[in-house]
């Protein structure tokens, strides 16, 4: 596998989406610099984030602001909105989103390093557990381009989420899902879908409109059954669901007692 030369002076910057794994990972870094030098700390910003998820990238901002540390947004040269109108909304097995918008994001900030006459070397959120979305193998990754620093340092996605579920930035997210992906990702699953329809109901309007235009345009079955027999089975099997699952959250030993 290529190696960059080793030469050229690495320029290490931590990638964030907003999500459990990164924020974990970025306070790793943060109190072991001696271990994981950073220069800067990017988020690739595409406009589809939760609103939860912004107010995490907002609390990153300042967190590196206190230490010191540059914190760069950067969007992608073409809106998802362009691409939407051109291509409809992303499938499953198309999703242009991720290698449209994302990876035009990673092009600039590796463009940008190379021309300072230096070599990225991205810290990316992956945890011990997940070794198939490894690009290299740890233990060496002074002369490549990517770290783990969470899987260095051995920890498993489940202790992440554990700790998620109750660090209030989160705004309980975690309490329901194990990840996070943009809003208008056609990854989303049903309870997403249900949790969106409760809590951004104009937002959910988008999504849905977003989907039922595409199907008009290129003739196609977005859900493989009926749009609208989709839409019900959110707002209605799915939403209980969600809401069965909030009131079990949220009950005490009390309720399970008489007090008097």
């Amino acid at each position: 596998m290529k190696k960059y030369d080793l030469k050229l002076r690495p320029i290490h910057y931590a990638c964030v989406s907003g999500g459990k794994d990164s924020l974990y990972m970025l306070n790793l870094i943060l109190n072991n610099l001696d271990k994981y030098p950073l220069d800067m700390v990017v988020h690739y910003d595409m406009e589809l984030d939760w609103e939860w998820v912004d107010e995490v990238i907002n609390f990153m901002e300042q967190r590196c602001t206190q230490a010191g540390l540059k914190f760069v947004r950067i969007k992608p040269r073409i809106t998802w909105q362009e691409q939407y109108e051109k291509y409809g909304f992303p499938t499953l097995k198309g999703r242009w989103c991720n290698f449209r918008l994302k990876q035009d994001c990673v092009k600039q900030i590796t463009e940008w390093i190379k021309k300072q006459n230096c070599r990225p070397v991205a810290y990316i959120g992956i945890c011990a557990d997940e070794t198939k979305r490894f690009k290299y193998d740890i233990g060496d990754w002074k002369t490549q381009d990517v770290c783990y620093p969470l899987a260095e340092e051995g920890i498993e996605e489940w202790q992440i989420l554990e700790w998620a579920k109750r660090t209030p930035v989160f705004h309980d997210w975690y309490k329901y899902f194990k990840r996070q992906g943009c809003a208008l990702c056609p990854c989303l699953t049903m309870k997403e879908k249900a949790y969106m329809f409760k809590y951004y109901p104009k937002k959910y309007e988008q999504y849905m409109g977003y989907i039922k235009e595409s199907e008009k345009r290129f003739h196609f079955n977005y859900f493989q059954e009926p749009f609208e027999a989709h839409k019900k089975r959110i707002e209605t099997k799915w939403l209980e669901i969600l809401n069965a699952e909030e009131q079990f959250e949220q009950l005490s030993i009390f309720d399970f007692m008489n007090v008097v």
